[in-house]
């Protein structure tokens, strides 16, 4: 459930630029690069620190003292809608997760997982034998019935006014590659947030978005917003997850037959994740100078974090764009790490995991039924239109 914050863009002869066919394509070729010729990177045009190894990402990620997330800290302005808990840091951080961290806790995720897989079965049944569009027909549809289902409120009548609010948003997430893209995303924040209001006024008093006026000391329009952070992160980042894997069971390294996934467990869900990372960067601002890796950074550098990039360094994962369900899940990065670390990942994984295992046994067989479109995203990698066929 993990939402990042935006890179930037490229300037002419960088290697790193994430929005380009290339990139889009394979970003992962220039991390490799990158963390061999150029760890700590400093992007001129970014104007920013853009770090590839693990050890380095992880470094940053466990010392919010040092590296922050809230850029009022440093007199940086920052839109009204985007502060949430995803941009606060302790203890108003602290307050905040708190409150969703126990209403999560308090769910029957047993229960829920049985109505996600229910409700898997019922989106694969209804897409039938012909070619049919996996993003727009089950990913996007059971990521949201998940979370909808996990909130106590119905699933919108309305969903495609949710779904498109949602992808100008994560579009938004690029506006320094794209600066035309960054209107547009706030204007979608106020779509999700009129939604969210509706739900948190109908949701019974137990559900994971109500009970706000139970922090005290935080704005309440902050915390509107984390709810709708919450929400949506838990339905755009698992949504995409969904289409990343099932790609990635297209693909040379995958599974055509469906009965291995029966056997799937967590373990595989969160291997699939990090090969085919969502989530793959976040940023964080230098409160105080600091040195990684031979390079100083001053106060107010902002740093990114590329999760992706350390979720594939050969020196924590042998053979990285190799599935290996028997690696130890501990080191890799696709939660994030330290207290901004996703608080839902579990949840996510369940979500697949219901999928995967519905696949395996309505169907004996997935293809491809022509070619995927990459959404032309690089914080939040995911798909916009996949064709598969089930038999």
């Amino acid at each position: 459930m993990s939402v990042p914050t935006a890179v930037g863009a490229a300037c002419p002869g960088e290697v790193f630029d994430p929005l380009s066919p290339s990139m889009l394509a394979d970003p992962y070729l220039v991390y490799e690069r990158l963390r061999t010729e150029a760890p700590v990177h400093w992007h001129e045009h970014l104007r920013a620190w853009v770090l590839t190894r693990h050890e380095d990402c992880v470094g940053v990620l466990r010392r919010p003292e040092v590296f922050g997330s809230d850029p009022r800290k440093l007199a940086k302005p920052i839109p009204e809608s985007v502060i949430s808990l995803q941009t606060m840091d302790p203890p108003e951080h602290s307050a905040v997760r708190h409150h969703f961290l126990a209403k999560l806790r308090r769910q029957d995720l047993d229960a829920w997982s049985a109505r996600v897989r229910r409700i898997a079965v019922e989106l694969l049944s209804n897409a039938g034998p012909d070619p049919f569009d996996f993003v727009a027909e089950v990913a996007e549809p059971l990521a949201l019935h998940s979370m909808c289902s996990l909130c106590g409120v119905p699933y919108p009548e309305d969903d495609e006014r949710f779904r498109t609010a949602s992808r100008t948003m994560v579009l938004g997430m690029d506006a320094g590659l794209e600066p035309a893209r960054r209107e547009p995303a706030l204007a979608a924040r106020g779509v999700l947030n009129e939604i969210i209001e509706d739900w948190i006024a109908r949701a019974p008093r137990e559900s994971l978005i109500s009970g706000l006026d139970e922090v005290s000391g935080i704005e309440r329009g902050y915390l509107v917003n984390s709810a709708r952070a919450v929400f949506d992160a838990g339905y755009s980042t698992t949504g995409n997850m969904l289409g990343n894997i099932v790609k990635w069971l297209l693909g040379p390294g995958g599974v055509r037959e469906t009965a291995p996934l029966g056997g799937l467990d967590s373990r595989a869900v969160e291997e699939l994740g990090r090969i085919e990372g969502v989530v793959q960067a976040v940023s964080r601002h230098c409160l105080a100078a600091v040195e990684i890796g031979g390079r100083t950074l001053r106060r107010g550098d902002v740093v990114i974090v590329m999760l992706a990039a350390a979720n594939h360094d050969p020196k924590v994962f042998p053979d990285p764009r190799r599935a290996d369900f028997s690696r130890e899940s501990g080191p890799h990065l696709v939660f994030g790490r330290g207290v901004h670390s996703c608080l839902g990942g579990h949840v996510a994984g369940r979500v697949a995991l219901a999928l995967l295992h519905a696949l395996a046994d309505g169907f004996e067989r997935i293809e491809p039924a022509g070619p995927h479109r990459q959404r032309p995203t690089a914080t939040q990698r995911g798909l916009d239109h996949l064709p598969i066929r089930l038999s």
